[in-house]
């Protein structure tokens, strides 16, 4: 059974439904994440408050095979991975996680790098729990985000997965006897173009299912859904949270895709809520809870080299504002 047929789907929020005002039973009927505390997560609210509001248009979502076929993944010795990520003190876990980021045009590099699959360059942006230690047995990494590919029509998409790592005695690599990963699923009626606002998130629920959410602030469409964990035996979830530009794997070859040149990217809302379960209060949590900063590189040819061809950056715009991350691209011929 494809993962997708297992995702369960809810009401659509009427017309008009003051969702601001909503009952915390209704908002779970109709795939909405809980409110916040006013007084403890005020970021965490200020962000919940933008999701809900106006201009608002809930429909279910559509899902759909990505073609041609690519992979998000864990962290690769910071070969795929540009952003930042903060840990949660145990035995706390982390819960909720939210971001917010414009769509950036994306073009073709100005050098093509080493190793990768293709002259086909690819970058997916997202927001995500785990997936920090890959490698190890049984971790996961549910993810909710926006793919750019500048040879795709339309070259702007909305995509999710729940990667994970089932296989305790394979080598991490290209093994010919390991299966083939999955691909990331398109959300195919969520539409976007250059510059729209996008707001995602994740809230981990009581079962160990994960509601999952992005809306196109732009235009009001909004979809969210519920995912069971992936089969076969996971780690709990929420050792870490992620705000990730990644440049996606082919899955036959295992090769990674080049890094397209893209506009800068600011995320925004990078707040995430740690507790101890997935109801009740919890501490929110923000880059200012020191971050771990992730460059990618990439090797290229004549000369040959190892470059940073993205980097993050912290961002505060106001002296007691909240604390974002800004990634830009870096060519590799300047």
């Amino acid at each position: 059974m494809p993962v997708t047929d297992q995702c369960g789907l809810y009401e659509v929020v009427p017309a008009g439904f003051d969702l601001l005002h909503a009952s915390p039973a209704e908002l779970d009927r109709y795939g909405i994440p809980q409110k916040p505390d006013a007084d403890t997560e005020p970021e965490l609210l200020a962000f919940w408050t933008e999701l809900v509001s106006a201009p608002f248009a809930a429909k279910q979502p559509v899902f759909a095979d990505i073609d041609p076929p690519s992979t998000g993944g864990p962290l690769q010795s910071m070969l795929n991975w540009s952003g930042a990520l903060i840990s949660t003190p145990w035995p706390q876990q982390i819960v909720f996680a939210a971001a917010g980021w414009n769509v950036p045009d994306v073009r073709r590099p100005s050098a093509s790098a080493l190793g990768t699959h293709s002259d086909d360059p690819k970058s997916l942006l997202w927001v995500g729990l785990d997936g920090r230690n890959g490698v190890l047995p049984n971790i996961s990494l549910p993810q909710i985000g926006t793919g750019h590919w500048p040879n795709r029509k339309p070259k702007h998409f909305a995509w999710w997965d729940w990667w994970h790592n089932t296989k305790p005695d394979e080598v991490p690599g290209k093994s010919e006897t390991s299966p083939e990963p999955q691909a990331i699923t398109l959300i195919d009626n969520l539409a976007m173009e250059t510059g729209h606002k996008i707001l995602a998130g994740l809230a981990v629920q009581v079962s160990g299912d994960v509601l999952y959410f992005i809306k196109n602030q732009s235009t009001g469409e909004f979809r969210s859904f519920l995912s069971p964990p992936p089969s076969g035996e996971i780690e709990p979830l929420g050792s870490s949270v992620e705000w990730v530009m990644e440049r996606p794997t082919d899955p036959k070859s295992r090769d990674l895709f080049p890094l397209p040149d893209y506009d800068p990217v600011n995320f925004r809302y990078c707040v995430a809520r740690a507790a101890d379960g997935a109801i009740g209060s919890g501490r929110m949590m923000t880059l200012g809870d020191n971050a771990l900063m992730i460059e990618m590189r990439e090797s290229f040819a004549d000369p040959e080299r190892t470059v940073i061809v993205s980097r993050p950056e912290l961002r505060q715009e106001t002296k007691d504002g909240p604390v974002g991350i800004t990634c830009t691209f870096q060519d590799p011929m300047v």
